[in-house]
């Protein structure tokens, strides 16, 4: 039963509105991939203006509550994946203590020579070898981000005839070349999905996603990874 929005009160009434139809599909009367109720049904309910009832799902649609699809409707989102800036901890024990699968699907391993930008990222020499390790992370199955790691061999020499498919690389790191993950520098900034990240990722051309980019350093203070990570804008939400 909906409760009555109050015309009396400073706070404007799309934005009551809006925590009403928060409360709705918090408290799982709506359910993921639910189509949300049409406007003006809504409008009629709760005997507000159709403006009203636009501003307050543009309100959730901008929190990724709710998401337009075009010539559809309008539905109810995945809940977003909690994921904090500063922790160095695996993606899989991260995603397993929130109760989900973590998995990871190997794209690509080749060996390269620093070029002078990644020399001086990994504190290596110029053209010593490095590894480039592609993966693309999954949740529950469904592809979520597609990461890329860099690595020096003189550090991690055979690290690129792992398989990373079933096991962490913070767990290889550590029990094969004793590099444990310590502390970390990050940037976190929005980019738009290319055309081969949207594949992979199973996305629209153009999405909206995150870009993070790391220095892991060890317990030894050198940096022991250099990482990007293209995430799924409408799937995770970052803990500062």
């Amino acid at each position: 039963m909906k409760n009555k929005l109050d015309p009396t009160i400073s706070t404007p009434l799309y934005i009551q509105l809006a925590e009403q139809f928060r409360e709705l599909i918090q408290s799982d009367q709506l359910q993921f991939g639910d189509r949300f109720p049409a406007e003006m049904d809504l409008a009629g309910e709760y005997e507000v203006s159709r403006i009203t009832v636009r501003k307050a799902i543009e309100d959730l649609v901008n929190e990724g509550i709710l998401a337009r699809k075009q010539g559809k409707g309008t539905f109810v989102s995945k809940p977003k994946i909690d994921r904090e800036l500063v922790n160095v901890t695996s993606f899989t024990d991260r995603m397993q203590a929130r109760g989900m699968t973590a998995g990871a699907r190997s794209m690509d391993v080749k060996v390269t020579p620093a070029s002078l930008k990644m020399a001086l990222l990994l504190g290596v020499p110029e053209n010593s070898e490095i590894a480039e390790i592609q993966r693309l992370r999954l949740i529950n199955d469904e592809p979520v981000s597609l990461e890329t790691s860099y690595l020096s061999l003189e550090r991690c020499p055979g690290i690129q005839h792992e398989i990373l498919v079933d096991q962490s690389l913070y767990q290889i790191l550590d029990k094969k070349y004793g590099l444990r993950p310590a502390y970390s520098s990050k940037t976190l900034e929005l980019v738009y999905a290319s055309p081969s990240e949207s594949r992979l990722l199973n996305t629209v051309k153009g999405a909206s996603m995150f870009l993070m980019t790391a220095l892991v350093y060890s317990e030894q203070r050198q940096v022991m990874e250099y990482v990007k990570i293209i995430s799924r804008g409408d799937r995770f939400r970052f803990q500062m």
